[in-house]
């Protein structure tokens, strides 16, 4: 009863996942890969394969990209290009190639797995070697320069479908991965340490790592440590069902750690982990994480205010996409490794609580401490407490994306305040753009960066260039992290709320915000329009459509932003209603022509209380002169309008030229009256209408129309469906009245049954 109980209660839990508040978040404007608006600087080589890893320079003019069976370097130092630079071909050996296809395996190449500065002027970067992982220390500029390459087995991982981690930090490799042909060994090792220090790996003990995903990892310079994130099997009682948990984790180890003398000699005395929880309130936890990225506290904040985002999947809802965006703080983190923790009792298949009464664990230092506390720390290396989000809620969630990887900086907007934004990418190829609001997130923009889905590995920020690079199969991506000229006037400036763009009411253009003191006008909370634009004309150019009756009629609208809602509207203002009307879901309006259709409408955004009219058509009907008669001794009646603008002649008028010369043909039918008549006529005739540029004068005849001819035909049509209808009921109806009425049989018929019966008597 009690599994049951449990598994009712995940379901419970489950279906209360989805918050209905975040369903309806969408990104406000939405650029398709190449639009014009939109430009990205792209760099596409078909040398370029399977780009895994992405290093920037530190004055951000080099970009360095690890691929296979290659190492490249490219010029970004300008802006909106990316040009090749250098170029380190450096393929697996001839030995281990054979061996790895021998095995079958489908990574059979030199994949760059880690790529890292080793000091100022060199890179440390490490190649998969189809299966027997090699390092080199390369100089960042001259990649063609010979290589030494190192045995890297216990630093690197073997297979480039496995997630790693690595820092440097004093030249000493920090990594986490799997190694092993197989993928079975986890490690979190120290490799390259200077000195006397000794190279360090993790204790085999029971529990300590569980089938891990290495996510991620960060020096954080005041604590000396290095906290890497990782995802795990959870294992936390005997039930299976607890067991199928997948568990989010923070890790760290100290970089002063040099292991025990005697107790952990070699062996991390500074491990301990803790879990990471990605939820709102007491819903079920986002327990996957995808993503974790750390950003810096300002300059007159504490170091403990450093916050980490991170990216969470749930494990139940793969199909569905589902994501959310967390944020935790190293004051927590802190206070998690520094309270109480869980040792776990082989014998007994259990963990028990170990306080922390000495306060030693989850401290550095500890490499010199008593093997009686070193074999505590061996077996106790779980927080007891799990470090929660901040504030214990979600940052963002999504039902209908799937984030995979993120990057975060913090800007000024133009009033000074600081606002954090997020760029998430999407395993469907776009990036979205979010700033964190106090109401909430607010997605300011979608991007296509690529268009085939794939699990992008490296997405770089460039705060300096005010950047991004993305890495994927369809080459290397460059984004600038905003385009304020995409907004073309100050309502859709403001509208945006993005803290990067402002209105600058002299060039009246759209620009960057420079800093805090910025003279351009910005709503980034409310979007304000009517307080920020009051110089804003909310008019539209009109756009005139020639229509005739009985015709079907289109008007496209489209708001720019997929926030707004989209309405239409008459001249004077009253709203367009839903019969005879349409309006379809991309805005536009469809109805049939009549004269009571025949108007101009006003196409209406309204987005955060701000109306604007988007569009304005006005629909009127041809001009129908009235027909020529057929030559004659009398005067044609025609009337145009004249004016010094003529609308083109539809197609369906008829164009009759006439030459200006007074010379007509003659016939032998004519008489010379009747020609003298169409002479005086043809005078006439020209007084009225306009002169074409080749000198000829252009009359337009209407078709004849049929309406109300078709309108007559149609009433009788149904009056005879009516009568022929009654007709048909009357008919069956006699009919069914002789079938039921009795027949009397005929009299002869009945005497001659009597006489039968007579005869048959006497013959008895």
């Amino acid at each position: 009863m009690g599994r049951l109980f449990r598994i009712w209660m995940f379901w419970v839990l489950f279906l209360g996942l989805i918050d209905p508040s975040q369903a309806s978040l969408r990104p406000r404007v939405s650029f398709s890969q190449g639009s014009s608006e939109r430009l990205l600087g792209v760099y596409d080589s078909p040398t370029l394969k399977n780009t895994t890893t992405l290093l920037l320079s530190t004055d951000a003019d080099t970009l360095f990209v690890g691929a296979r069976d290659a190492l490249l370097s490219l010029d970004v130092s300008q802006p909106d290009s990316i040009t090749f630079k250098d170029k380190l071909e450096w393929k697996a050996s001839r030995q281990n190639l054979n061996t790895c296809k021998w095995a079958s395996k489908k990574d059979c190449g030199n994949f760059i797995s880690i790529l890292q500065f080793f000091n100022s002027t060199h890179l440390f970067v490490c190649g998969t070697n189809a299966y027997g992982p090699q390092g080199i220390i390369i100089p960042a500029e001259s990649l063609n320069a010979s290589i030494d390459a190192k045995d890297a087995k216990n630093c690197c991982p073997y297979s480039s479908t496995q997630r790693n981690t690595a820092t440097i930090v004093d030249e000493e490799l920090y990594t986490a991965t799997k190694v092993g042909f197989f993928g079975n060994k986890q490690v979190i090792s120290r490799c390259h340490s200077r000195g006397t220090r000794n190279n360090l790996e993790l204790e085999n003990v029971p529990k300590l790592l569980q089938d891990p995903i290495f996510i991620s990892s960060t020096q954080v310079a005041s604590e000396g440590k290095i906290l890497l994130f990782f995802t795990e099997v959870g294992d936390l009682t005997g039930d299976s069902f607890v067991n199928s948990f997948i568990v989010s984790r923070v890790a760290q180890v100290c970089t002063d750690d040099n292991g025990g003398s005697r107790v952990l000699q070699k062996r991390w005395t500074s491990f301990a982990k803790a879990q990471l929880v990605c939820q709102q309130g007491e819903e079920l936890q986002f327990n996957k994480l995808q993503d974790i990225v750390k950003l810096s506290p300002t300059d007159n904040e504490s170091p403990d205010s450093t916050l980490f985002y991170g990216v969470f999947t749930s494990q139940w809802s793969v199909s569905s996409g589902l994501s959310a965006v967390c944020a935790f703080s190293l004051a927590d983190i802190k206070a998690s490794f520094t309270g109480d923790y869980k040792t776990f009792d082989l014998g007994g298949n259990r963990w028990s609580r170990q306080p922390n009464t000495d306060g030693k664990l989850g401290t550095c230092g500890l490499f010199n401490d008593t093997d009686r506390v070193l074999s505590i720390v061996k077996t106790s290396f779980l927080a007891e407490k799990a470090v929660r989000s901040v504030g214990k809620k979600l940052l963002l969630s999504s039902t209908e994306e799937r984030y995979s990887r993120l990057a975060v900086q913090r800007t000024q907007a133009a009033n000074g305040q600081s606002y954090t934004v997020l760029y998430l990418l999407t395993e469907s190829g776009f990036l979205h753009k979010v700033v964190l609001l106090a109401k909430g997130p607010h997605i300011i923009e979608e991007i296509q960066t690529f268009k085939q889905p794939q699990t992008v590995k490296n997405i770089l920020l460039s705060k300096s260039k005010g950047e991004l690079f993305i890495a994927s199969s369809e080459g290397v991506f460059r984004v600038p992290v905003s385009n304020c000229s995409a907004y073309p006037n100050c309502a859709e400036c403001v509208l945006a709320r993005d803290p990067f763009c402002g209105w600058d009411s002299e060039t009246r253009a759209c620009a960057t915000v420079t800093g805090m003191g910025s003279n351009l006008q910005q709503d980034v909370e409310t979007g304000n329009v009517n307080k920020q634009c009051k110089d804003f004309k909310n008019t539209a150019a009109t756009v005139t459509r020639v229509a005739q009756f009985n015709e079907i009629v289109v008007l496209p609208c489209q708001s720019r932003s997929r926030l707004a809602e989209v309405t239409w509207r008459f001249l004077n203002n009253s709203a367009v209603p839903q019969f005879p009307y349409l309006q379809r879901a991309d805005g536009s309006l469809v109805f049939l022509i009549t004269p009571e259709t025949v108007n101009t409408y006003h196409c209406m955004s309204t987005e955060m209380g701000f109306e604007q009219i988007i569009a304005t058509f006005t629909v009127i009907l041809p001009i129908i002169p009235r027909s020529l008669p057929p030559p004659s001794h009398q005067q044609p009646d025609v009337t145009l309008d004249s004016g010094t603008e003529s609308e083109p002649i539809p197609d369906y008028y008829t164009t009759l030229e006439f030459d200006q010369s007074d010379s007509e043909p003659t016939t032998n039918e004519k008489t010379t009256a009747d020609r003298s008549g169409e002479k005086q006529a043809r005078t006439n005739l020209q007084s009225t209408v306009n002169m074409n540029t080749d000198g000829k004068d252009v009359v337009c005849i209407s078709q004849k129309s049929y309406y109300s001819e078709m309108v007559a035909f149609c009433l009788l049509f149904v009056i005879c469906l009516f009568v022929c209808v009654a007709f048909v009921i009357l008919w069956s109806q006699s009919i069914r009245c002789n079938k039921t009425t009795p027949q009397k049989q005929p009299k002869d018929t009945e005497s001659d049954k009597i006489w039968g019966t007579e005869l048959v008597e006497k013959l008895s």
